[in-house]
């Protein structure tokens, strides 16, 4: 069951972010508060300054002035080091909350894996901004926390100066929580609406610039500049809002200072006319008054926070799982430090495949009613199964169901059952990776990187074959030899700098390299051309690589074991 909105934890899961690294958060807010509790000996040294300027007493003016020197030496000390602190932090925080989703992205199994991203703009606003609102609500945590310090201590001294002074100085301070209390709603509100709206213009850019090909060819270039002009209209009407009202939050607090001010100067007329109230306690009320100022700003900016790391936890939830809110926060190992960079890539032990029994897998989508019917059949170790059909006849759909790609819900009903050497395999998304096996999907996605490393994606082990020998398999070593820079030649984003064969047959390098027991490919020889192919799946045969492929060429016909025909 979802958890609704309403009931998101987000004080316990950005409790729970911030105690990934406890002792450096414990460090960073004890910084905080000595930050803010240093403007004690500077009013105080203020104070008596001024009231040594009023007796005339030079020598202790200068005393006391040097006092206030170095308190002001010592608060940027604090200030500095607690900067540095929460740098460090900051990045914990935000690497926690990106592994967490990528983790889910990625993930092979039901339980862990999540929704997958519904566009470019939304990955980047769930990866940049809404980590970003999750960091600043921590954040504000600090300043609250030294706040609160300063304001007790501070409240407690300027009670033994002036009783009434000090008892006029909240109500400016209690203005500015009832201004935040107010806009809470609006807050929540206007935050959503400007994320939706970034994640529009940023998804669009994204597509515009993968199909800019396609939109010259298609004359198709003014309406989608006008398609822009739309979506940044509407981002520009959002963000203005948004931060509009953030500033008026802000701007309210800033004033409470000269209110402040105002009512004390009021509140203690009589006594400063009657020289109780001298010019050292006046300075050193005024000295006070702006860090007091402090805290309903930021207990206010605080809620203000809360509303929007609230926006930015629902949308990362959905890329983790809905069901699940604290899988965002859950804690997990990340090489960031100098001391987690031994972090090993760990990989399920290898159970070579004898025989892969399919028996009467099947999927259906409800609402359109497509899917493949149940489908059975049998493989041998090295032996090369064909899947092939007319199109929408669910070749793609078996595959993905048969390495667990699928799972059933509200539009999908899945059925059957896989064996592995006789033994059933109950979670097959998790089972289904390398080295038991390598799935190549009909589109493959390439990174802006270079050959190597969109065949190793960070291999942290030796792999079962080497880029060379991967290469030579997947029938791309010559394309590879051709190119000025070889293996280290960066092919741009989504292989753009690659013809359509030579993507496929790079990623096939990419699931070779694995040594997998079996090679799952949809469609892989729809590119190339018929001396490739013939290369391609001679070399599987020679290897003794166990094959299930998609295809409708001729040429994989000749070579099968048997083929299968999706009505």
């Amino acid at each position: 069951m979802t958890t609704a909105t309403s009931e998101l934890p987000v004080w316990r899961l950005a409790w729970n972010i911030a105690q990934w690294r406890p002792r450096l958060f414990r460090k960073t807010a004890a910084l905080w508060v000595c930050f803010y509790l240093v403007p004690l000996l500077t009013g105080w040294f203020g104070g008596r300054a001024f009231s040594a300027v009023q007796q005339g007493d030079l020598t202790a003016t200068l005393v006391w002035a040097f006092g206030l020197f170095a308190a002001e030496v010592i608060q940027f000390m604090f200030l500095y080091l607690g900067v540095l602190n929460f740098i460090r932090l900051w990045v914990y925080i935000e690497s926690l909350l990106q592994g967490n989703m990528l983790a889910a992205q990625v993930a092979n199994g039901h339980q862990e894996a999540g929704r997958p991203v519904g566009s470019a703009g939304e990955s980047i606003t769930r990866f940049r901004d809404d980590t970003h609102d999750v960091a600043w609500f921590i954040d504000s945590w600090l300043d609250v926390m030294g706040g609160v310090w300063f304001t007790i201590a501070a409240l407690a001294f300027m009670l033994t100066i002036n009783v009434p002074a000090t008892l006029i100085v909240l109500v400016p301070m209690s203005s500015v929580l009832l201004v935040t209390l107010t806009l809470d709603k609006r807050v929540k509100q206007y935050r959503s609406a400007d994320r939706q709206a970034t994640a529009a213009v940023t998804g669009f850019l994204g597509d515009a610039v993968a199909a800019a090909t396609s939109i010259k060819v298609a004359g198709a270039a003014e309406n989608a500049v006008e398609r822009l002009s739309a979506l940044t209209d509407r981002r520009r009407y959002t963000a203005v809002r948004d931060r509009v009202l953030e500033d008026v939050i802000s701007v309210w607090g800033a004033g409470s200072i000269d209110m402040g001010l105002a009512l004390v100067i009021i509140a203690s007329a009589g006594a400063i006319a009657s020289g109780s109230f001298g010019l050292g306690a006046l300075a050193t009320f005024l000295g006070l008054l702006f860090w007091l100022s402090n805290l309903p700003r930021m207990a206010g900016r605080m809620l203000a926070r809360r509303k929007q790391a609230q926006v930015a936890f629902e949308g990362m939830r959905e890329l983790v799982a809905d069901q699940d809110p604290a899988r965002v926060a859950q804690h997990r190992h990340l090489p960031i430090g100098a001391s987690d960079r031994d972090l090993k890539r760990s990989a399920p032990a290898r159970q070579p495949l004898e025989r892969l029994d399919v028996v009467e897998l099947g999927a259906s989508y409800t609402r359109t009613g497509k899917g493949v019917a149940p489908t059975s059949f049998s493989m041998d170790r090295g032996s090369f199964t064909v899947v092939t059909g007319a199109v929408g006849s669910g070749k793609s759909t078996l595959l993905k169901s048969l390495v667990g790609l699928l799972w059933s819900g509200d539009d999908l009903t899945l059925g059957g059952e896989v064996f592995w050497n006789g033994a059933l395999v109950t979670d097959r998304a998790a089972f289904f990776q390398p080295p038991q096996a390598a799935y190549l999907a009909q589109v493959p996605q390439l990174l802006s990187d270079s050959v190597a490393d969109n065949i190793l994606l960070g291999l942290g082990q030796d792999p079962e074959r080497t880029i060379d020998d991967a290469l030579a398999l997947a029938a791309v070593d010559d394309d590879i030899n051709l190119m000025p820079a070889g293996l280290d030649t960066l092919i741009g984003p989504r292989g753009l700098r690659l013809s359509g064969g030579q993507r496929q047959r790079v990623a096939a390098a990419r699931a070779f390299v694995h040594g997998p027991e079996i090679v799952i490919l949809d469609d892989l020889s729809s590119a190339l051309d018929v001396e490739t192919e013939v290369r391609l799946w001679t070399n599987l045969a020679e290897a003794g690589v166990t094959v299930l492929a998609v295809s409708h060429r001729q040429v994989a016909f000749d070579r099968a074991d048997q083929i299968i025909t999706l009505g």
